[in-house]
């Protein structure tokens, strides 16, 4: 103890020591450090000896100071004889306390000069060997205040000791691996800083985590952890899960980020809860398509079988696991007889191969084995390279958009890229767990950004990786399987010029001028989907035919390109830019300037056809030597680019619902309905929509007011709201024309929203109609629309997109939507100095925690596979709150027939006499006396909570019927919910005829049923949704008995709401997107088949082309004509201002 305290006391001697001096010297090294940057030198922090001492004293820590005391009368201290002592390298004078007052000033003016952009920044200071100044980490955050910063940087503020480091090199516990150190306790907290420092929406800045860390100090918690220490461990555990956050330049010049797709689908093998949801064969068979693994473009045998898992093993069975069946080689069947495997399938899950058979002759010499013309190479050639280990290709679905980086209004753009795992069904997909970041700029295009994960879809290049599943090293490549995006990004990746060319469609050459649109043949074509594809050779060749062009420096004829063939791809635009002006400066040089160019053109008897025809060399010349620099650019411009005949862009980038639907159509006829509302109409709308019944919907409660206030600033889930209940409520509040286009939008809508579809055959024919009566409807609103909205048109794509990748709603882009909220949060939370590098260590961080405390297998250093310890392993699926935290809900909550009885002060228990009396059912088999309480809710087949008051399809006497539940009600103390519950269910029929005005389904009392039933949980089906026919029964808008809550607080104005007549009448909402697949399939065909609207309509769209070309030169020379006298009123006000500045005189507003 005593050279413990004799040691402890030597540091805090040198630590006043050190600090005293730098006190001294502060003074003489700041004026320097303002007026020449370039002198800076790192100083430590001054004059702390004072809090030193303090801090020291106040812990009671046994030193060379006990004796000393501080005198309050002359604020000094004093030394056992009573002299006073002096905590300087020398006495403190005048001098010195004006120097101490002038440094603070400096500092002060430090900061000015930092926020001022005429002195540059003060991450532009340098040292003198050239490196960037030290001190700010880069992955310091903007919150922290800039003035520390700098104090840190200058060395004024000292950083926090790492004393404790040491602690971490220690395996420790290993129940906490990797976060393991000498204690138990020290290892959990690790781990749990970890945690809370990879929430995904719940980011924490640098001064955040380091105000926890002295918070725990002050509370007396041992073995706290330094704040280097946690960033250092973090920095290690991502490196050894070997994350790399990988630099790139683009062929623009632009520096950028990436987390690569290889890298981080090797954590999906690697991850015990992720990798058995992996699928890799083609799913064929009679069941529903749910999957994207089911659908043509993975079940076709057009398909090239070179892009499927090329073999397969029987893993379940350890003992021949071994033995592994690759296709394109002969196999021999139990029966004995010889085949050749072509693909690995899958039929009602069980795995199954593609074969042909063969006849084996034993004098034939096997080297070779051909069919139809193809060569089987004997062995595979892939087992060279697999060398025992099984393969496997994945495939992706990537997705790139414009994101801002901050929440405030001001735009601050970021080019994102991420993707999922195609191989995981979708219920997985649909969260955010699942997305795995790639890469984000604020300078390179998606473009570039695409082209940096080349490397990881090369045909030749397999990717090793740890399968947990398994129990052994596998290999795998990368397959993009679509581009789902919103339709500008959609257009650059098919190098398309988007919605504004006169060929605006990106699938096909549908288009053309105004004039060619409004002819009979250009409008019709618009309505259909049978144009000319594009394909991905026609676009290269008009490219490499545009570089051509440049070459020549001919823009006029480079921009008719653009506008005839509707290609325009963003890198190129680069190159193109630059030839054009390469070519124009070597044509003046060659052949207009007499200085320079040819000596033959100076020939003054040099005329006619010689003289063209030399100018025609020199001009070949010239575009021969652009052609020759171009193509010997940087290895990532156009010239090699490597080739990737996996995805067409043109054909693979489909219809996305949220942007093309939601943020399309609705948008257009939600404008179309309320932009002539006067505030009497939006508040009856409003009335409306509050009113409406939301049970049996997956949306919030609608904020009606918020709508109608803001009805020109919606967003998605806005839509989704008007797209479900607007039908119900727009009655007398448009025309009939719009009226009908509401019920044309709601029908279309419901189908599309299909989670699964059991019949495709049948589902495209009905898709189809639907599609053709919503852009008839169009038509008969605005006959125009359709030309100037290309989301309409691109609608007619939808039906050959659903067939090729299977339901809509499996490449909706709403997960990334959801994801950039975690972007934006560590944006915000980044230096903004290298936001690119930041963010990718940050979310690489992220996908590293994900995978440790999933229990995710990584190679360590030595070469072994190894996981977290079985705290860390056991956290996350004992924790839900953390599960929903990482974004993964696993719905195990909601299973079928689970119940959740009410709060105790509601559960109002009833004995079983009671309750049959009250509802007037027959009294059921069993103790008449027995008590039963009331529930929440309970959980029908579909994991639907049905509540009182839900409408629900469930099975009665072995026939499907529908009802209205009245109560749920669990059997007080049982045991057994699922065999003591009851449901007491008002029977309902579903009416023969559809209702007129809404083309819905009617539901009146049974009379079957003329008493309520009682149903158990297994005969629930699913709930929907139904509302009351306010229309028909003429109900009406009144003042009610509820008052207007503001601020929580229930104020004296009466709050308006329908009041609904008792007649039981009510209509299933077909526009309803929950369970739109299980209403039609209950309900009967006549019910549910859609009508053309237009039966002949070849002359319905003839007719309304003739009259567009009549109105439409009318309109262009009206627009025309006001273009002209803006111009022309913009000129005057020019020339005014130019007057009165010449005169003297300020210009009048």
């Amino acid at each position: 103890m005593p050279a413990l305290r004799a040691e402890e006391s030597a540091k805090h001697k040198e630590s006043v020591t050190r600090a005293a001096m730098k006190a001294q010297t502060i003074a003489e090294i700041v004026e320097p450090l303002v007026s020449n940057p370039v002198q800076l030198s790192m100083v430590e922090t001054f004059d702390q000896s004072r809090c030193i001492l303090q801090s020291t004293l106040k812990n009671n820590i046994p030193t060379d100071f006990d004796d000393i005391e501080f005198d309050d009368g002359h604020d000094h201290f004093l030394d056992f004889r009573g002299e006073p002592v002096i905590f300087s390298a020398g006495e403190q004078n005048h001098n010195q306390i004006d120097e101490s007052v002038s440094l603070h000033e400096q500092i002060s003016n430090l900061y000015l000069l930092h926020e001022h952009q005429l002195f540059g920044t003060f991450s532009n200071l340098r040292l003198d060997n050239g490196n960037e100044l030290e001190g700010l980490d880069d992955r310091e955050d903007s919150t922290m205040s800039r003035v520390a910063d700098m104090m840190t940087a200058l060395g004024v503020a000292e950083e926090e000791d790492d004393d404790d480091d040491e602690m971490f090199n220690e395996e420790g516990d290993p129940k906490w691996f990797p976060h393991g150190s000498r204690t138990r306790l020290t290892a959990c907290q690790m781990f749990m800083l970890d945690l809370l420092d990879n929430l995904p929406r719940l980011r924490l800045s640098d001064e955040h985590m380091k105000a926890f860390l002295w918070v725990m100090r002050e509370c007396g918690t041992p073995n706290v952890p330094s704040f280097s220490a946690l960033r250092k461990l973090q920095k290690n555990l991502t490196q050894e899960v070997c994350i790399e956050t990988k630099h790139h330049t683009s062929s623009l010049g632009n520096h950028f980020f990436v987390n690569h797709p290889a890298k981080l689908l090797a954590l999906d093998f690697g991850n015990p809860l992720v990798r058995p949801m992996m699928r890799f064969y083609p799913e064929v068979g009679k069941v529903p398509i749910r999957e994207p693994l089911q659908a043509q473009k993975m079940t076709s045998m057009s398909i090239d079988l070179d892009e499927l898992s090329p073999m397969w093993a029987d893993w379940k069975n350890k003992k021949n696991s071994h033995r592994h069946y690759y296709v394109n080689e002969l196999a021999k069947q139990d029966t004995g007889s010889f085949v050749v495997i072509l693909r690995w399938i899958t039929v009602e899950g069980i795995d199954h191969a593609d074969v042909l058979e063969v006849r084996f002759n034993p004098e034939a010499e096997l080297d070779e084995l051909v069919f139809a013309g193809k060569a089987f190479d004997l062995p595979n050639p892939l087992r060279k390279i697999a060398k025992g280990r099984p393969m496997f290709r994945t495939r992706i679905m990537p997705w790139s958009d414009d994101v801002s980086g901050n929440v405030s209004k001001q735009y601050n753009a970021h080019t994102n890229l991420c993707f999922v795992n195609v191989n995981l069904p979708h219920r997985a997909l649909s969260q955010e767990y699942f997305v795995h970041f790639c890469s984000t700029s604020p300078h390179a295009s998606s473009s570039e950004q695409f082209a940096a994960l080349s490397e990881d879809f090369d045909k030749d290049i397999w990717h090793g990786t740890f399968d947990c599943e398994l129990e052994e090293d596998i290999l795998f490549q990368i397959i993009p399987h679509l581009l789902p995006a919103d339709n500008p990004q959609q257009s650059e990746t098919s190098s398309h010029i988007g919605v504004v060319g006169n060929y605006n469609c990106r699938r096909d050459h549908t288009g053309g001028t105004n004039v060619e649109r409004e002819s009979d043949k250009g409008y019709k074509s618009l309505y259909l989907a049978t144009g000319t594809k594009r394909t991905p050779e026609e676009t290269l060749s008009v490219i490499k035919n545009q570089y051509m062009i440049a070459c020549t420096g001919n823009q006029e004829a480079l921009r008719t390109s653009y506008s005839e063939t509707g290609v325009k791809d963003k890198i190129a635009q680069f190159w193109l830019e630059q030839l054009l002006v390469k070519a124009k400066s070597l044509q003046k040089v060659r052949l207009s300037d007499e200085s320079t160019r040819d000596p033959r053109l100076n020939d003054k008897n040099l005329k006619g056809e010689a003289r063209k025809k030399i100018k025609e060399e020199i001009e070949k010349g010239v575009t021969h030597e652009l052609w020759e620099w171009v193509l010997a650019q940087v290895p990532d411009s156009y010239a090699n680019v490597p080739e990737n005949d996996r995805i067409d862009p043109h054909q693979d980038t489909p219809v996305e619902i949220l942007h093309t639907w939601l943020l399309g159509n609705n948008k257009y006829v939600w404008h179309s309905t309320s932009h002539g509302w006067d505030k009497k109409k939006e508040d009856v709308f409003a009335v409306r929509l509050a009113s409406s019944t939301l049970d049996g919907l997956t949306i919030p409660p609608p904020r009606a007011q918020y709508l109608v206030k803001y009805k020109n600033s919606l967003i998605g889930k806005h839509f989704r709201i008007l797209q479900q209940l607007g039908i119900f409520h727009v009655h007398g509040l448009c025309s009939d024309d719009l009226f009908n286009l509401w019920k044309a939008t709601g029908e279309l809508g419901a189908l599309i929203w299909y989670p699964e579809i059991a019949d495709l055959d049948e589902y495209l024919v009905d898709l189809q109609v639907l599609i053709d009566n919503l852009l008839d409807r169009w038509a008969e609103v605005d006959p125009r629309r359709i030309i100037v909205k290309i989301k309409l048109h691109a609608l007619t794509h939808l039906v050959d997109d659903i067939r090729r990748f299977g339901p809509a709603i499996l490449y909706s882009t709403e997960i990334f939507e959801c994801f950039n909220a975690v972007f934006r949060v560590c944006s915000i939370l980044s230096n903004h100095i290298s936001p690119s590098h930041d963010i990718g260590v940050t979310m690489a961080d992220l996908e590293r925690f994900k995978h440790i405390v999933s229990g995710g297998w990584w190679k360590a250093h030595d070469g072994t596979n190894t996981q977290a310890g079985c705290s860390i392993r056991s956290f996350l699926v004992q924790n839900p709150r953390l599960r929903h935290r990482l974004g993964w809900a696993d719905g195990k909550e909601l299973e079928a027939g689970t119940i959740k009885l009410k709060p105790r002060a509601k559960r109002q228990s009833q004995k079983w006499t009671g309750i049959y009396r009250e509802y007037g059912i027959e009294e059921p088999e069993g103790d008449t006396n027995s008590t039963w309480d009331a529930c929440s809710y309970v959980c029908a087949r579909s994991q639907d909570p049905c509540r009182e008051g839900s409408w629900i399809f469930l099975t009665v006497n072995g026939n499907t019927s529908v009802g209205r539940i009245l109560k749920v009600l669990a059997r007080t103390g049982t045991d057994n919910p699922l065999e003591y519950t009851r449901i007491i269910v008002r029977p309902y029929d579903i009416g023969e005829v559809k209702d007129a005005r809404l083309n819905m389904p009617i539901l009146t009392p049974s009379a079957a049923y003329p008493a309520c039933i009682i149903a158990k949980p297994e005969d629930l089906l699913f709930v929907f949704n139904a509302q009351h026919d306010c229309v028909g029964l003429q109900c009406e808008i009144q003042d009610s008995e509820r008052f207007e809550t503001q601020e929580r607080i229930s104020t004296t104005i009466h709050k308006k709401m329908i009041s609904h007549r008792d007649a039981d009448r009510y209509i299933i909402n077909m526009h309803a997107l929950h369970n739109c697949h299980l209403i039609r399939k209950v309900l009967p065909r006549e019910l549910i088949k859609p009508v053309p609207f237009k039966t002949n309509r070849d002359q319905f769209h003839s007719d309304l082309a003739s009259d567009l070309r009549v109105t439409g030169p009318e309109r262009r020379a009206q627009t025309q004509a006001k273009a002209r006298e803006t111009r022309e009123r913009n000129k005057a006000a020019k020339a005014k201002e130019a007057v009165g500045a010449a005169d003297g005189r300020p210009c009048e507003e």
